[in-house]
């Protein structure tokens, strides 16, 4: 990974809607996190990763994205099921698959093994007044899922992530 665009700090982090629509995605910057955000023509919305914690190669890291589903979608539960499936396609078996809510919105909280990682995905369906649909999904992956630092930040992480929609 590269350097951060943002040096580390135990802020909040929070990635701006790119349409007037489009939900507005909070996440904390656990400390010893470097943050760099996403480049505008992806569905990725930032990296979050921890250089200290570097492992057998690997740095720990957490990847936020932000798609628009409508038209491909009519309803949150199908948005999550094709995010599902598409992790599924991509790596098999999930270990567990968790239903929830963040923010007031439904998601699912998957872990899997992504290329000999731990792998742990938050998928949340956002769906607005006017019908439009989004899946924002955080996937945290480490080589050292025992080390308490890691486990504390991926709990951070998922437990403190807030999405708000515009108001009308």
């Amino acid at each position: 990974m590269e350097p951060a665009s943002q040096p580390a700090s135990e802020g909040p982090i929070q990635l701006a809607p790119r349409t007037p629509d489009e939900p507005t995605i909070t996440l904390p910057q656990p400390p010893g996190w470097g943050f760099m955000p996403g480049k505008d023509e992806t569905s990725i919305r930032g990296i979050l990763f921890n250089q200290e914690l570097r492992r057998h190669g690997f740095t720990p890291n957490a990847v936020v994205t932000c798609e628009e589903l409508t038209g491909q979608v009519g309803l949150p539960s199908q948005a999550l099921a094709k995010e599902r499936a598409a992790v599924i396609d991509l790596v098999g078996d999930l270990d567990t698959d968790t239903a929830g809510t963040v923010s007031g919105f439904p998601s699912r909280t998957i872990t899997y093994n992504l290329q000999g990682r731990p792998a742990t995905g938050l998928l949340i369906a956002v769906q607005n007044a006017k019908d439009r649909i989004w899946a924002i999904t955080v996937t945290v992956q480490t080589t050292d899922a025992d080390n308490p630092h890691y486990i504390d930040a991926t709990r951070q992480l998922l437990d403190s992530l807030e999405v708000r929609l515009p108001t009308p």
